[in-house]
């Protein structure tokens, strides 16, 4: 019997082969990585660029070297000068490096009649644009404190508007003072947040009324004191609550009084209470007096 040829089977090597994706993992890899140094040479030539071109615009374009360049609407060519002067703007200096909104402030300050300023900055050509715009007041106030009485205005938001002393000539330059549209004087001995609201409602009632109110006097402790100048003299009228109500009560008395001339003098009205109206007689009739029954309220 023939024996069959034993035929060698070959045994696979252990030795694990390369992969196509191996081989060619490296160049590319390379590759990739001079990419990005490419990019990161480029980011970094044109950030240099860039910062090289902001620095010469700012050094030798964007400067404010006139006072042309300081462009003032509002005021006229002399008192532009006095304006500038007074800013406290020193020429020459880098355009970006003026800040409006301080500068505004200062303004702000400065002009205290001025109730409206806006500045500006335009970068072609370099300039700086100030618009002062002159607004009507409310009404001229005297606020006192302990060691102080201060002047100023109530401006169209009937806020305090003060008036610095230190450039009161410069204010005279800026021609003076805005239309004030009451002749009421307000007397404040202590200013609260909250105060420019009640006197806006305050204001807005005495415009309808006959009673022609001089002055608004506020005391410390927070009570309203009005005064006229004819009938009906001194009206207190406590607390600003029920405001419109003692204002409405104030203007019918005073129609009442001016028809019909009362038997006595007295020396203010009591309306902290509108619906129980009082007189306060002069020190020579002596004691509060509650109005008469024949004056008819509205209330």
């Amino acid at each position: 019997m023939k024996s069959r040829p034993v035929v060698a089977i070959p045994q696979s090597s252990t030795r694990p082969r390369a992969s196509r994706s191996s081989l060619s993992r490296g160049p590319r890899q390379r590759h990739q990585g001079r990419l990005w140094l490419i990019r990161l040479w480029r980011l970094l030539v044109f950030s240099g660029g860039a910062v090289g071109l902001a620095w010469v615009l700012l050094e030798k374009g964007w400067w404010l070297e006139t006072p042309g360049q300081v462009v003032v609407h509002g005021v006229s060519h002399q008192d532009h000068g006095a304006l500038l002067a007074a800013s406290g703007l020193q020429l020459p200096t880098p355009l970006l490096a003026v800040d409006p909104s301080s500068l505004q402030r200062d303004l702000q300050r400065l002009v205290s009649p001025t109730l409206q300023v806006q500045v500006q900055r335009t970068l072609a050509p370099p300039q700086l644009v100030v618009s002062l715009q002159h607004g009507v007041a409310h009404a001229w106030v005297r606020r006192s404190s302990a060691d102080r009485v201060e002047r100023g205005l109530l401006d169209h938001r009937f806020n305090w508007t003060g008036f610095d002393a230190q450039h009161q000539g410069t204010q005279h330059l800026l021609d003076r003072f805005p239309m004030v549209k009451s002749n009421v004087l307000v007397l404040v001995d202590f200013w609260t947040p909250g105060l420019p609201k009640t006197l806006a409602r305050l204001f807005s009632d005495l415009e309808r009324l006959e009673t022609r109110v001089n002055t608004v006097r506020i005391t410390a402790d927070g009570q309203w004191v009005l005064g006229t100048s004819e009938v009906p003299g001194e009206v207190r009228l406590g607390q600003p609550e029920d405001l419109s109500r003692k204002l409405a009560t104030m203007d019918h008395l005073y129609a009442q009084l001016e028809r019909k001339t009362p038997p006595f003098s007295y020396a203010y009205v009591d309306l902290r209470n509108p619906e129980q109206p009082k007189l306060g007689l002069s020190r020579v009739q002596g004691a509060i007096s509650p109005i008469g029954e024949d004056f008819r309220w509205p209330y």
